[in-house]
């Protein structure tokens, strides 16, 4: 979720309401259906649990993950592992030299985590300006509401987003979520994972 959504969401906000409030979550009732409990530093920064090969993100951004859950191949944005920093812990807490798809500035990520080792925090720095998403996790690590914070010059935003997971798979990993926010243009984002598992 973390560095692709970031990428993702607008920063026009006015103040109205998303529109997918009545939207059924599983996790509303059942927290997910026996969750696995295997988890690392990479698997939380992609909101992930369990022996994870594979992950394709709306059908193009992929990531790969040895069977320790460490990540071995990511393509996005021309990103490469060396752009990556990691703290004492072995959590990805800085990314640079990220070559985004309309221009050649660059971009750095920072992530912030919880004590649980959960992604509770991303900033974004650009030429453009500055993004900020701080958000409040559920027990199982997943996001259930964000604040959002742009920067530019003078200019400042802010907007609250919700987050659903209407479709989540037997792992207790989410395939489809859906993000809507107070925002006039794109008030309402849908995400879609792919998960591909080790057979253990």
């Amino acid at each position: 979720m973390s560095l692709v959504l970031v990428t993702l969401l607008c920063v026009n906000c006015s103040g109205r309401p998303g529109t997918s409030s009545n939207l059924v979550d599983p996790w509303d009732e059942q927290w997910g259906e026996n969750p696995d409990t295997f988890t690392t530093p990479d698997l939380n920064w992609l909101s992930l649990r369990g022996h994870v090969k594979s992950v394709v993100m709306n059908g193009r951004t992929r990531f790969e993950l040895d069977r320790d859950g460490k990540l071995t191949y990511v393509s996005l944005h021309g990103l490469s592992l060396d752009d990556m920093t990691r703290n004492a812990e072995g959590q990805i807490i800085k990314i640079t030299n990220l070559e985004t798809a309309e221009n050649k500035d660059i971009v750095i990520f920072e992530y912030g985590y919880d004590d649980r080792g959960f992604l509770e925090y991303e900033a974004r720095f650009m030429a453009d300006g500055s993004h900020y998403h701080r958000y409040q996790l559920d027990r199982l690590g997943n996001v259930r509401t964000g604040n959002f914070d742009y920067q530019k010059g003078k200019t400042e935003l802010h907007a609250v987003e919700m987050y659903k997971y209407p479709e989540i798979d037997e792992h207790g990993n989410w395939t489809k979520l859906v993000v809507t926010k107070n925002c006039e243009i794109e008030p309402e984002l849908t995400l879609t994972r792919e998960i591909e598992y080790y057979e253990d």
